[in-house]
């Protein structure tokens, strides 16, 4: 008896254990909020994006294959993005946007204010 009694108690704290992990976790948990493009220089995109949306002035896709070249006041800096996340703001009167299969797939092509960030 006094064996089965520590099993019980002890499959008891174990459960109790359990049930405080999550909350310890939730205790440190951080939000994280979408981290705005570079406000300085100009950037010149032509590529293909999928899944466009647009948050505010900013432009969230991802690029399936995507050629930039990116202006600060003190560097250029060139390069493909391939299969990434990026986020680049949205710049009516330089950049243009084309919709290509039902809206799933964007050609992108022009100049647009701020810099360009990949995640």
């Amino acid at each position: 008896m006094k064996v089965m009694k520590k099993k019980i108690i002890g499959l008891l704290i174990c459960m109790l254990m359990l049930t405080t992990i999550p909350l310890a976790a939730g205790m440190t948990e951080k939000t994280e909020q979408d981290p705005e493009p570079l406000d300085v220089g100009r950037v010149f995109l032509k590529g293909l994006l999928f899944h466009k949306l647009r948050k505010g002035n900013t432009n969230h896709a991802m690029a399936i294959r995507l050629f930039y070249i990116q202006f600060t006041p003190t560097e250029r800096t060139m390069g493909w993005v391939t299969l990434n996340t990026v986020i680049f703001r949205d710049s009516a009167y330089m950049g243009r946007m084309y919709e290509v299969g039902l809206g799933l797939f964007t050609y992108v092509f022009g100049f647009f204010e701020g810099g360009l960030q990949v995640l």
